[in-house]
């Protein structure tokens, strides 16, 4: 290596409310000191009454995946057609690209809808792609399994195993499952970065051969850059998950859900949502949305 392992300061989830049925423990970016690259938002969050009107996402890959233990589907609904459940332990990946509407929401009768929304920031070069979404289920996904261990690979790889989910960008998403005295080690790519989060629990995080460690509290995460390695140990039951990929090192410009390089895409892009670009979304319930402005949406 040419560079020494560093981590993040390690950061608590900013607790957040919006209206009667969605709490989150919220995490941003600009928090990680840049180590988080190319993730750009995440929330863990439950859900439980429709909350987000449909609203406009660019120049990113807003990604949903419900945890296994969840009560309920989350509904996804998107301007390109595509609408119908995300089932426990499903993920969805819906590729904003150049610019396109997109709400999810819970349904049915007291749904409960437990979950994490991820920000990807998608390359320069892929920022006027075409939109579009990806899906795989639950049964789909591979699990590596060992004594007080319990990993899926919802996306990318891990220890051989791949998921099977054709991604715009390489990308990883571990949910992970220790035991009291559980250890797991997971390879980091060279020029990749990393963001560990501890859902539940608490966790001792080490790097390339134990040179550095660090405690992760329930509720908190950090980021790593240039580990070629993180194990993860666990004295009690924990739950937590893993997001990696390359750091992309651009330019970044945040407006809302629309995340480009610089303020003439920027500008661009408000204006062709403002000219019906993204494509329009009604939801077919009697809280029959409309695409907000770009300054309102969450």
């Amino acid at each position: 290596m040419n560079q020494k392992s560093a981590f993040s300061a390690v950061v608590a989830g900013h607790e957040m409310r919006i209206g009667e049925g969605f709490t989150a423990r919220h995490f941003a970016e600009n928090d990680f000191q840049g180590m988080i690259d190319p993730v750009v938002m995440l929330d863990h969050f439950h859900m439980t009454a429709p909350t987000f009107e449909p609203h406009p996402h660019a120049g990113i890959s807003a990604v949903t995946y419900v945890f296994e233990d969840s009560a309920s589907p989350h509904h996804n609904y998107d301007s390109l057609g595509n609408r119908g459940p995300i089932h426990p332990g499903d993920l969805h990946w819906f590729v904003a690209g150049r610019g396109a509407v997109h709400t999810e929401q819970p349904e049915g009768e007291h749904p409960h809808v437990h979950a994490l929304q991820i920000f990807i920031n998608l390359p320069a070069a892929q920022k006027m792609i075409a939109p579009h979404a990806l899906h795989v289920n639950a049964a789909d996904v591979p699990v590596l399994r060992a004594p007080a261990v319990r990993i899926r690979v919802v996306a990318g790889e891990s220890h051989g195993l791949a998921a099977p989910l054709r991604l715009p960008q390489p990308f990883t998403l571990l949910d992970g499952f220790l035991e009291a005295g559980g250890t797991f080690e997971h390879a980091v790519p060279a020029g990749w970065h990393a963001m560990v989060y501890a859902v539940q629990g608490s966790l001792n995080l080490s790097m390339d051969a134990f040179s550095c460690s660090q405690t992760l509290a329930e509720g908190h995460a950090l980021g790593v850059a240039a580990a070629s390695s993180v194990r993860l140990t666990a004295a009690g039951p924990a739950h937590f998950v893993i997001l990696s990929g390359p750091a992309l090192r651009e330019p970044m410009l945040k407006h809302g859900p629309l995340v480009m390089n610089n303020v003439e895409q920027m500008n661009d892009r408000l204006r062709a949502y403002r000219r019906g670009e993204f494509g329009q979304l009604v939801l077919p319930t009697s809280r029959a949305g409309h695409p907000v402005a770009a300054e309102d949406a969450p």
